[in-house]
């Protein structure tokens, strides 16, 4: 089911006929890392972002992850996304989201960055429970802000998910901690690559354990006007007993 949504809504973006480019530097959430900007993407542009990873767990089976997600500028500092990730061993899968979760955001950026004011977003995101073993929804709202110190971007991104209609043992709500930085490799004179890290923590769903708690870094290189290929790979050295060893992800964005 979520295969055919995301294939759908792929075949109509390839017939809209207009090709867009797709930058490097802008940065969205799982690509490669959970860290994003504060700009949407253009007005007008659609961008496929799909690829592959693995987790290696501390408790439990390692798993392969799948994730894809579509974007589209909807209108001048809009975008909206649609996305969900598979994985391996489904049932094993101990937080949110579950394997085939369907998440639906919109990202909307109130200005633009200058020298005394970052840039500043607010993101949007409901979270169904179409995956393996999932139940209730949540309802995110996330704060991101993105301030330049010559060419190093510092990023901030501070949200919250209200959970409704949870399992027994599961919180009503959980926050989300995000601080990293981008910064282009060899500008001005080379410009295809970025590279990103982050320090992170999010709280467990389940009442009573501890805060996941990691860093993972990243790189961003622009393949093609309209192709940009990322790598990420991080730890989670806090939190729960089922918290991530290592984890790694790669994949490909296409602007459309």
């Amino acid at each position: 089911m979520i295969t055919r949504v995301l294939m759908s809504v792929l075949v109509v973006a390839m017939t809209i006929g207009d090709v867009y480019a797709i930058d490097h530097t802008n940065l969205d959430e799982g690509r490669p890392l959970r860290l994003e900007d504060a700009y949407a993407i253009a007005d007008g542009e659609i961008a496929l972002e799909a690829g592959g990873g693995f987790t290696l767990q501390r408790r439990g089976p390692n798993r392969g992850l799948f994730p894809a997600e579509i974007l589209y500028g909807a209108y001048p500092n809009l975008q909206v996304g649609l996305s969900a990730t598979l994985s391996t061993d489904p049932r094993d899968v101990e937080d949110r989201p579950k394997s085939g979760d369907l998440q639906v955001s919109a990202l909307y950026n109130f200005n633009q960055e200058t020298i005394s004011l970052p840039a500043f977003a607010l993101k949007v995101g409901l979270h169904t429970p179409t995956g393996v073993g999932a139940q209730g929804y949540g309802v995110e709202l996330k704060g991101i802000i993105t301030k330049s110190i010559e060419r190093l971007s510092l990023h901030l991104n501070a949200g919250y998910e209200l959970l409704i209609a949870t399992p027994r043992g599961d919180r009503d709500g959980r926050y989300t901690l995000a601080l990293g930085a981008s910064y282009p490799i060899g500008a001005p004179q080379f410009t295809r690559a970025t590279l990103v890290g982050d320090v992170f923590a999010e709280q467990s769903t389940r009442r009573g354990e501890s805060t996941f708690v990691g860093t993972e870094v990243g790189l961003r290189y622009q393949l093609t006007p309209r192709m940009v290929w990322d790598v990420g790979i991080g730890t989670e050295f806090a939190g729960p007993a089922h918290r991530s060893d290592l984890f790694m992800t790669t994949g490909l964005s296409f602007g459309f």
